[in-house]
């Protein structure tokens, strides 16, 4: 099993005629997300082909506009077409009064609960749902910004369907023993769970990470990821300005896959100063060698 990751933005503030702005769209078995909301994301999610009616959640990092403003045209879309199943939007203070305001002006047509979950504070909260937890962490930015980190929980092991028949064990048992419990027979003996499934593969995880200075203090929250997604608006040679906008350069984005540990880096964000990437690609595989440009378009397979 694996997660699917279609890239729908990398861009920075300013969309250009080849680059939209931030957005990803995260697939795992039936649960899809949908990881900040430039303009335009509603148009990629139909460019590509994604259902955006069963996306349950929106993650926004943070309320610069372009990592949101896609938010309100995407809801709206969804209403006009019908959507009935609630969705909610995580995101730092300010999302659901700004929403609010576009509802009263706009006569916004509903069709579906919207819940809001406000990240109000600098400080790491975990948000769970039944297959997925996320964990919000505080980065670095001009305003209040978050990186996320997707972990899959509730791993089935899969079942020895041979040592069940030999147990006898009901069909009814199936479901907690594949969740990791023990089962007793009849006579009392308790049979213990590995003797009854297999070892389940290691739980997918996935970083994402934008807008923000160069935190390397915090490689070990994301040491665990298969893939991190870090932002790269700028090369090296203007890690001063970098510094200044409090974003990182590719440089800096390969050090902090180095140190974290993961399989793979994404690079994205990039300063609409720069017609092409490759410089990028080469600047962060200089010290990560497995990394990637999160092109459009592309999708991305996390183990």
């Amino acid at each position: 099993m694996h997660a699917e990751l279609t890239i729908l933005g990398n861009n920075s503030a300013s969309p250009t005629r080849h680059r939209n702005q931030s957005g990803q769209h995260f697939k795992l078995g039936q649960d899809q997300f949908l990881l900040d909301c430039g303009e335009g994301t509603q148009k990629r999610l139909i460019l590509n082909r994604i259902n955006y009616q069963k996306i349950s959640h929106i993650f926004i990092s943070h309320l610069h506009g372009d990592h949101f403003l896609g938010v309100m045209g995407l809801l709206n879309t969804m209403a006009l077409n019908g959507r009935k199943s609630p969705i909610t939007i995580i995101s730092p203070k300010g999302l659901q009064r700004f929403y609010k305001v576009y509802q009263e002006t706009s006569d916004a047509h509903e069709t579906f609960d919207i819940h809001f979950m406000e990240l109000g504070t600098e400080q790491k909260q975990v948000i769970t749902t039944p297959r997925i937890k996320i964990t919000a962490i505080p980065v670095s930015h001009r305003l209040t910004c978050f990186a996320y980190k997707l972990e899959q929980v509730n791993i089935e092991r899969p079942l020895n369907v041979e040592a069940c028949e030999k147990y006898k064990i009901p069909v009814e048992a199936f479901k907690n023993i594949k969740l990791g419990e023990d089962y007793q027979i009849e006579s009392g003996k308790v049979i213990p769970n590995i003797e009854l499934t297999f070892d389940s593969h290691e739980p997918i995880s996935y970083g994402y990470i934008t807008d923000t200075l160069f935190r390397p203090d915090l490689a070990n929250e994301f040491s665990d990821c298969h893939t991190v997604y870090h932002e790269a608006t700028y090369l090296h040679i203007l890690i001063d300005r970098a510094i200044k906008t409090k974003h990182s350069t590719a440089m800096q984005a390969g050090e902090f896959a180095k140190k974290a540990s993961v399989n793979q880096l994404l690079i994205g964000h990039f300063s609409s100063r720069y017609l092409s990437t490759d410089e990028h690609l080469h600047e962060a595989r200089g010290v990560f060698p497995d990394t990637h440009i999160a092109e459009e378009g592309q999708t991305f397979e996390i183990y």
